[in-house]
């Protein structure tokens, strides 16, 4: 399985996915989860980790989202 696809639903990973499973699931992860699929599992849905992209990327604190 390749780092370019979601594990789950083999959709194509952006940059920001890989990124906000990093930092809600696993820094060290080889596999990831699209945002739909992550907010299901976190049972969350899609929209607060949009959010939380959002927060981590205008913050600039977050070396996972520059």
């Amino acid at each position: 399985m390749s780092s370019k696809t979601c594990m789950n639903c083999q959709a194509s990973l952006q940059a920001d996915d890989r990124a906000i499973y990093m930092k809600l699931v696993s820094r060290t992860a080889q596999q990831f989860l699209c945002i739909d699929c992550l907010g299901a599992k976190l049972n969350c849905g899609r929209e607060p980790i949009e959010k939380l992209i959002r927060y981590f990327r205008e913050s600039g604190h977050c070396v996972l989202f520059r």
